[in-house]
């Protein structure tokens, strides 16, 4: 009589009979005797960590032990393809950086890419490759200036990360010290610039302010004297107080169109002051902005403290 152990849903073994109307769970039947037959060995299987993922492979549904087993090393040696090809792109990849051809090593790296959950030395590589084995680290720079150094570390995977940090510290403290190069003379340019600006529009700023409270004092006490005079033509017998009206009606709205284009030109003033005190409205404001977001990505991947210097505090 036929007879098989396999796993339930909670990964215990169960004892399966085969009778004339299929297998037969006896595991059960022994439980509710509370009894079992003479010389009959029960075994309780529990399943490793890499069993209850194939359980979990939908793959494997409703297969026989032979079926799952093929299934099994069908994708066992997909798997060792994968990794052949992923090492042979990625060695590919090294000969052309070797050689200098940075742009095919690129493609080749980016082929590794999708070959590979991790990465780890594609990502390298193709940054590598990217970056002309980064005497150019600005290209990689750019794409992160913006979202920073955690996004930098999730997209290339955080041990590509650490090996990039680790390996080119050199050329990041050297592009460091050729941006804080560069800001120093800018920042004093800038600033020179920018004070020159701040008299000029300090001043304009202050004399369309006098003038709009010398525009706007007689527009309103000309507005207040129009209604004044025109509710009195309700009161009068005779239109004596018609003519006053017209008048000063007439000079109200000369003075309101006067008070609407000094508005114009003091809101402009200050706009244009508060504009002269942010560095991004100017081309070499907004270099210096740039300078300084690059130098604090780069600050940030050589934050990373050396090998060195991760034994010395060891031994601390």
């Amino acid at each position: 009589m036929e007879e098989r152990i396999i796993d339930d849903e909670y990964g215990r073994g169960v004892r399966l009979k085969k009778t004339k109307d299929g297998f037969v769970d006896v595991t059960d039947e022994m439980a509710e005797n509370g009894e079992v037959e003479e010389g009959e060995e029960i075994s309780f299987a529990f399943p490793t960590l890499n069993e209850y993922a194939e359980q979990d492979d939908e793959d494997l549904v409703d297969l026989s032990p032979e079926e799952a087993e093929r299934v099994r090393k069908e994708k066992a040696e997909a798997l060792a393809r994968r990794q052949a090809e992923y090492k042979q792109t990625c060695e590919q990849g090294e000969k052309l950086l070797e050689s200098g051809s940075y742009h095919a090593a690129e493609v080749e790296y980016e082929k590794a890419l999708q070959l590979d959950d991790l990465a780890t030395e594609a990502s390298v590589g193709y940054w590598r490759a990217k970056t002309a084995d980064f005497t150019d680290p600005d290209v990689l720079i750019s794409e992160y200036v913006e979202a920073g150094i955690e996004s930098l570390e999730f997209d290339l995977g955080y041990e590509a990360a650490d090996i990039i940090k680790q390996k080119y510290r050199s050329s990041f403290e050297k592009r460091v010290q050729e941006l804080t190069a560069e800001e120093e003379p800018l920042e004093k340019i800038v600033e020179e610039k920018q004070e020159r600006r701040r008299e000029i529009l300090s001043y304009r700023k202050l004399r369309w302010g006098v003038a709009f409270i010398l525009c706007t004092l007689p527009m309103v006490a000309m507005i207040i004297a129009t209604i004044v005079v025109g509710l009195k033509n309700f009161g009068a017998p005779d239109t004596r107080y018609l003519t006053p009206t017209i008048v000063l009606g007439v000079v109200s709205v000369a003075l309101f169109v006067a008070f609407m284009i000094v508005t114009n030109k003091y809101i402009n003033a200050g706009r244009m002051y508060r504009l002269n005190e942010r560095l991004s409205s100017t081309e070499e404001g907004r270099r210096l902005l740039e300078i300084r977001d690059y130098k604090e990505l780069y600050e940030d991947l050589l934050a990373v403290p050396t090998d060195e210097e991760e034994v010395s505090e060891a031994d601390e």
